[in-house]
């Protein structure tokens, strides 16, 4: 397979933006931003502190960070902090500004998605249920603005010490809005009147696909659309693809048709994302599976394709506060129903804090544009000619290079779309040819599945390599030498080339050695658990973060712990929420005894269930303190964030439904489950420990 892909100078301009209104360091120009007047790429995930418990924020903020994220995203949800006019809440987990400066002390800006309005799967979207009953909502209605300014100045005066420029480096306005922008603007200027302030007022690009100076666009795409209509698999539609599309017509087609064309709309606007999704939340009628390469692959294609702002949705996942109905669901009118606790989103960090595999691959990502190549936002990417757009043509190589005006940059390749079968690539050969210079890739053969990158015609220290056949993560400068640690590229031997001469790269602790240089490659089976912190290399399972100079690791200690809890069928229970188990079938009862002091002796317990049902919901007491919508057969709660419910009764009653072959409880399950069956079996009770890694 030949490939040709040809780039092109385009001069970089400063723009007319009128994206910030306060003086800080941060810039942006019409391809990327900076700080501090250098290239800089903003690496963003998404938690909600009013979904976490604030016991957990730091942790939480300290574990993105080791995943390489550099900037925490959330939103304010206003039916959260304000349900009935005139009473305010800022208690607890929906202390804002005890948030923020967290945030603040371990300089991690934030993103706030201030609304009004803003989904996030959210009953009414945030709204509180007076607003929702308002006619003319969401638009330049006064008697609207006017309930918006009193919420907004009351959340004002909570994060006003944090509009420093530094803290709160960004506000998005409003979210899939499918008016006209110029409310939009309407309400920047009410937030900039009230006092708000930041480097960056930003809105969702879909569904109007209108740019505009004043509010930076910010794109989205996710690994599969459960809000979709219907009971079946979805058919490809280039969710995985390398590509110059900004951004897919799926996301948001619940609510809205996009009107987001894949023209030049955005060609002059830095390329951002706020919802990059590393995961998806299940909805009671669709179960996708996010396996790693899901979590992995649309944050790949999206940085592949040239994204200089990389926002993920969400990165934790988390849970609805109990006691209150905050989830969206037909009820309320619209199309999707959501469990009532559970947010989990399959996120690369789980609602619980636990680090999943897509979590060790986007860290590998991160570490090169973190670490390796700060400068990586300043190369445009060019593309092949597609061969075809249909989203079933898998004939050919989906394909990207970054670069500069030398030729020096990087190849990207990937060969994976969820729910398809790619074949394999053999003897894949690429010339990229760039303002009269021309540079031939090695050939090589591209397995089924595999994603990668790597960089050709580039100096590190005195050596000038023609290609280095291996993904690069981080270097650091050891004596006289610079060591560049790689990640083997799925499927391929390591190897590089200098003056035309090509070497093997070994796999040993030691390394390669050529001239001032030393080349460390990491089986691609071992890539995942690698880590940089503290300016060291390690490897290292379970959850790694890093906490006022010393490192940190949670995992399993090997300890199973069963024999200390009491698992068993019990009789009927009169129990709320009956509903929202969404089943015609009949419900099995289970009673969970856990002895009252257990967490006082461990750090948490990870309780891991088989479970055949299609739903299940946790109480204590009449209190709905859990609930799942089956994904895999597998049902995982951990202990330490149901402590007050332990020391206070130390028994759960679990409520289950099963999967019929008709009505409600007829879904679509990506991982098949059987039907009929409530069969709960408590498998693993894990102790996990938190250990300090000394290296």
């Amino acid at each position: 397979m030949n490939i040709k892909i040809t780039g092109f100078s385009k001069e970089v301009k400063p723009g007319c933006f009128r994206y910030s209104d306060i003086e800080s360091e941060y810039g942006v120009n019409t391809l990327y931003f900076t700080k501090n007047g250098r290239p800089y790429t903003i690496i963003s995930g998404e938690l909600h502190f009013s979904r976490l418990p604030r016991e957990r924020w730091s942790e939480t903020i300290l574990k993105m960070r080791e995943c390489g994220v550099n900037t925490a995203a959330t939103y304010v949800f206003w039916n959260y902090h304000n349900e009935k006019k005139g009473e305010f809440d800022f208690s607890g987990n929906r202390d804002i500004a005890a948030f923020l400066q967290l945030c603040k002390a371990v300089d991690m800006p934030c993103i706030l998605r201030i609304g009004p309005w803003c989904h996030g799967e959210v009953i009414r979207g945030g709204f509180p249920k007076r607003i929702d009953a308002m006619p003319f909502k969401r638009t330049n209605n006064p008697k609207y603005l006017a309930e918006v300014a009193e919420y907004w100045r009351r959340l004002y005066k909570e994060i006003s010490p944090f509009m420093d420029g530094k803290t709160v480096i960004a506000i998005q306005l409003e979210n899939e809005y499918t008016g006209s922008t110029q409310h939009i603007k309407t309400l920047k200027r009410l937030a900039q009147d009230i006092g708000f302030k930041a480097p960056f007022f930003t809105m969702t690009a879909w569904p109007s696909g209108e740019a505009d100076n004043e509010l930076l666009p910010m794109m989205g795409g996710y690994p599969d659309a459960p809000w979709t209509p219907g009971k079946r698999a979805l058919k490809p539609n280039n969710r995985f693809a390398i590509s110059p599309a900004k951004t897919e017509n799926e996301i948001g087609a619940d609510l809205h048709k996009n009107k987001l064309s894949h023209g030049g709309v955005y060609d002059d606007v830095p390329y951002a994302f706020c919802e990059i999704g590393p995961g998806n939340q299940v909805t009671q009628h669709r179960r996708p599976f996010i396996s790693e390469k899901d979590g992995y692959g649309v944050g790949f294609a999206k940085f592949a394709s040239g994204a200089n702002w990389l926002g993920y949705y969400m990165f934790c996942g988390g849970a609805n506060p109990a006691g209150r109905m905050m989830q969206e669901n037909r009820l309320t009118f619209y199309p999707n129903n959501y469990p009532i606790i559970d947010y989990d989103f399959q996120a690369p960090i789980s609602r619980y804090g636990e680090c999943r595999g897509h979590a060790g691959r986007l860290r590998l990502m991160h570490l090169f544009i973190n670490n390796f190549d700060s400068g990586i936002c300043t190369k445009r990417a060019f593309f092949p000619k597609w061969a075809s757009n249909d989203p079933n043509d898998i004939s050919f190589l989906k394909c990207s290079v970054r670069a500069d005006e030398n030729a020096s940059g990087y190849f990207f390749a990937g060969a994976y779309e969820k729910g398809f079968e790619y074949r394999d690539f053999n003897d894949v050969s690429v010339r990229f040819e760039i303002g009269g210079k021309s540079v031939s890739l090695p050939k090589i053969d591209v397995a089924a599945g595999a994603m990668f990158f790597y960089p050709f015609n580039i100096r590190l220290g005195s050596v000038l390599f023609d290609y280095i056949l291996a993904q690069p993560v981080c270097k650091i400068q050891q004596n006289d030498k610079t060591v560049y640690w790689f990640a083997q590229c799925e499927g391929i031997e390591p190897k590089y080339s200098v003056n035309g001469a090509e070497h093997p790269l070994s796999f040993s602790e030691e390394g390669s050695a050529v001239g001032d240089v030393r080349i460390i490659v990491i089986p691609y089976e071992k890539a995942a658990s690698f880590h940089f912190a503290q300016g060291r290399a390690f490897f290292s399972e379970g959850t790694v973060y890093c906490d006022g100079g010393r490192i940190f690791c949670e995992k399993e200690s090997g300890e199973d712990i069963r024999e200390k809890l009491a698992l068993c069928e019990c009789e009927r229970q009169l129990l709320p929420y009956d509903y929202f188990l969404y089943s015609t079938g009949r419900r099995g009862y289970y009673r969970l005894v856990v002895p009252k002091d257990i967490l006082k002796r461990f750090f948490d317990i990870r309780l891991e269930f088989d479970f055949d049902g299609l739903n299940l919901q946790v109480f204590c007491g009449k209190t709905l303190v859990n609930d799942y919508f089956n994904i895999d057969g597998k049902f995982v709660m951990y202990l330490r964030d149901f402590r007050k419910y332990i020391e206070s009764s130390g028994e759960f009653i679990i409520r289950t439904a099963p999967k019929t072959k008709h009505g409600v409880s007829r879904v679509y399950s990506e991982l098949p489950l059987p039907l009929h069956s409530n069969r709960l079996e408590l498998k693993k009770a894990a102790v996990i420990e938190r250990r300090e890694i000394r290296l």
